[in-house]
């Protein structure tokens, strides 16, 4: 997610940076690397035995161009699912993208408020969202996501590791993250605190690129070394 108009010029053909040669020798193009996360997130509501539940809902926030529900979908989610984002030229496209059934519900939504109801929501997933998010208003984004969360739902963040090298170049090369500022796990753990979520897992992904499946394997006995590219940080409403 991004400031209008900034990511609104960038909705059509949006790549999340794949115009770096750099970034392609690593995967080809932006459903790799967000295939990554959705298979984390797939095995990680599987876990909770979450996937049986046709009532449950779940809210991609920062959707983007969609990328991450259209996995969903594929995966056979089997609930509602609902995309939000800033850029009202971002979910023009995410319809264009996520056009096959079932569809999901995609609105667009202020810099720190939504349109839905309190206690709505059983999950919500932030892919490489808040590095875009100026900081003062980092603690208004989270309190939101708490308000629309149930009591006992919980937030799923991925996010650049800013630990490890490549990651920090590859991001510095990119034009759409210009202006990021990369979070590491501390803050996300320092900021949950203040919203009352608490941080019920981290773990770091992405130790191998996208683009050599065969590794893939080996990442659940690397998950706790903080030399993953990225990271997933999860926080949880309290239930009360």
């Amino acid at each position: 997610m991004e400031k209008m108009p900034e990511f609104d010029k960038y909705a059509r053909g949006y790549s999340g940076g794949h115009e770096d040669p750099l970034k392609r020798l690593f995967g080809k193009d932006l459903d790799q690397f967000i295939y990554v996360k959705a298979k984390w997130l797939w095995h990680f509501l599987s876990r909770e035995k979450a996937l049986s539940d046709r009532r449950l809902r779940l809210l991609d926030y920062g959707c983007g161009t969609g990328e991450m529900l259209k996995w969903l979908s594929l995966f056979g989610f089997p609930g509602h699912m609902y995309g939000a984002d800033i850029s009202s030229d971002m979910i023009k496209e995410a319809e264009r993208r996520c056009n096959e059934p079932p569809k999901p519900f995609l609105s667009c939504i202020g810099e720190t408020k939504t349109n839905f109801d309190g206690n709505y929501f059983d999950y919500v997933v932030a892919t490489c969202v808040f590095h875009h998010i100026e900081r003062e208003i980092r603690d208004d984004v989270l309190r939101e996501i708490e308000r629309i969360l149930v009591p006992g739902g919980k937030l799923i963040i991925f996010e650049h590791n800013p630990i490890n090298p490549m990651t920090r170049l590859i991001v510095k090369r990119a034009v759409i993250d210009r202006d990021a500022i990369l979070l590491y796990p501390r803050e996300i753990k320092c900021r949950f605190d203040r919203v009352i979520l608490k941080l019920c897992r981290l773990e770091y992904l992405m130790f191998f690129p996208p683009n050599m499946k065969p590794l893939h394997r080996l990442e659940k006995f690397l998950s706790w070394c903080p030399m993953g590219a990225q990271f997933a940080a999860v926080g949880q409403k309290m239930p009360w």
